[in-house]
């Protein structure tokens, strides 16, 4: 069956696995039935209130309700975009600027923030969900989409400090899913541990994998990686499969060893991705889940979610680098030096990449979408648009990737041309680190390496640093943190660490 609205996925998973759990948090379940029907509602209610085909933001907590909120728009023909209510007012205000909603989904816990941003035009999701499913309408609305149709806009941090809103299609999804989907094996039989927040492109993985599928996902609440124990009880208890979790998430529980004290029963594959994977960290895992399958998967929110991946077969020394692997099947990825030829190998360069799961643009920013969405440099008559991603990585002999840095992770400093990348990796490989990240300070032209670690000493981890770092790469600081700050996506938040330098 050819698919061009990702509700079929639903609506066929809803006929075959009507009793079986969709999606459950702390507080509720739906079985793909009871989706299905709540999901008709929110957009029979959407329809009903002239909100259909249009954009509509979503301003709830992280959780079953949230989902059925977004895929509710979905079936009212209309696209999405998901509001955090703990960001910033400012960005908040920026979001629903850029993307213009004709209507806000809230609940009590939102509902006032939500009329401060779109007074008059919120409608409650528990009202949404409760009205009367209008049949005849939402197959009138079905028959008027296309694949090609915008499905949600995902806002993320521009460099100048505005939010980019990525447009990204149902066909998008539908080549991304579909692959994602066939390369891990995920089935009927996956149960899903999600960690990532609905506004973070990783999510899309494996929220839209399990309506495709028939599988199940739980959603983990965010307090939980506070108490790695009782998380590890909590995956146990649900009988999770499968996880795919930023680096950060999966640190956490080696750095305190828990598997050792509390075994991860039932993980049968582990996949990460949104940030580089310190090797110790991968070895202590594959340690302990010894059975288990293990990928790194890499790529933008501008790719839909990833554009190359890596299934580890093998163990690598905790010095080695863990490479990003090879394009998704269907994609092309393409290496250009900074004097405009491919490079070679063990060239550095940045990183183009093609095929279906390249995003529409940047919505309402023209300019800013005719510079990074480009096409194929070094073939004219190749018609599809290529996104520049600003990563530099560098091609290996055995025809995998090597991540090396962000184009604005470069720094230059007597002269030199750093990658704060590369000093990441050597501090990530030295003895008794955790988690680590290199900051550069402009004001006094400084790299401070911040780490955590249990029982790490600030000299010790200068020393080892000598060994594997030249004098021009050197840290000027080094500073000890307990832990390291994370952003809403649980990803390290540099920007944080920026302020404590000054500290």
């Amino acid at each position: 069956m050819t698919y061009t609205n990702v509700l079929q996925w639903l609506e066929e998973s809803a006929q075959q696995y009507a009793d079986k759990i969709s999606y459950a948090d702390d507080k509720k379940e739906l079985s793909y039935s009871e989706l299905l029907t709540q999901v008709q509602s929110v957009g029979s209610t959407l329809a009903r209130h002239g909100k259909a085909q249009q954009a509509v933001a979503v301003l709830l907590p992280r959780g079953v309700d949230q989902v059925v909120a977004l895929l509710g728009i979905v079936a009212a023909g209309g696209h999405y975009a998901i509001l955090d209510a703990e960001s910033p007012r400012e960005r908040l205000v920026s979001i629903v600027s850029s993307f213009k909603p004709a209507a806000i989904l809230v609940c009590d816990q939102t509902a006032k923030l939500g009329e401060e941003l779109l007074p008059g035009a919120c409608i409650t999701i528990d009202g949404a969900v409760a009205g009367d499913i209008d049949t005849t309408v939402l197959a009138d609305i079905r028959s008027k989409t296309c694949a090609n149709d915008l499905l949600y806009v995902l806002y993320t941090s521009g460099s100048t400090g505005t939010p980019k809103g990525v447009m990204v299609s149902h066909a998008n999804v539908i080549s991304y899913v579909s692959w994602f989907a066939e390369c891990f094996d995920i089935s009927d039989e996956t149960i899903f541990g999600s960690q990532t927040p609905l506004y973070f492109s990783m999510s899309v993985s494996d929220m839209f994998a399990t309506i495709r599928q028939g599988a199940t996902m739980y959603i983990i609440s965010k307090r939980l990686f506070s108490w790695p124990v009782p998380l590890v009880n909590w995956l146990n208890e649900r009988k999770v499969n499968t996880i795919y979790w930023v680096p950060t998430a999966l640190g956490m529980l080696s750095r305190w060893d828990v598997l050792s004290v509390a075994p991860l029963e039932h993980i049968r594959k582990v996949l990460f991705a949104g940030e580089v994977m310190p090797t110790p960290t991968l070895n202590y895992w594959m340690d302990k889940l010894p059975e288990a399958k293990f990928a790194n998967l890499f790529g933008p929110t501008e790719t839909t979610d990833i554009c190359t991946y890596y299934k580890v077969n093998r163990r690598l020394s905790d010095e080695e680098s863990l490479p990003i692997g090879r394009a998704c099947e269907g994609m092309k990825a393409i290496v250009m030096r900074e004097d405009g030829q491919e490079a070679g190998i063990d060239d550095e360069g940045e990183l183009y990449v093609g095929g279906p799961f390249v995003a529409l643009g940047y919505l309402g920013d023209a300019k800013r979408t005719s510079e990074t969405f480009v096409a194929n440099p070094l073939d004219a008559n190749d018609p599809q648009l290529y996104y520049r991603t600003g990563d530099i990585v560098r091609p290996a002999s055995d025809g995998d990737l090597r991540y090396v840095s962000r184009r604005d992770f470069q720094i230059k400093r007597s002269g030199y041309r750093i990658e704060l990348g590369e000093i990441e990796a050597a501090a990530a490989a030295c003895e008794g680190v955790a988690s680590c990240a290199a900051i550069w300070e402009p004001t006094q032209g400084h790299i401070v390496i911040f780490a955590s670690g249990n029982k790490l000493n600030k000299d010790e981890l200068h020393k080892q640093l000598t060994h594997r770092l030249p004098t021009y790469m050197m840290p000027d600081n080094i500073k000890l943190l307990p832990t390291l700050p994370l952003n809403a996506n649980g990803k390290i938040d540099r920007h944080a660490l920026l302020d404590a330098c000054y500290v």
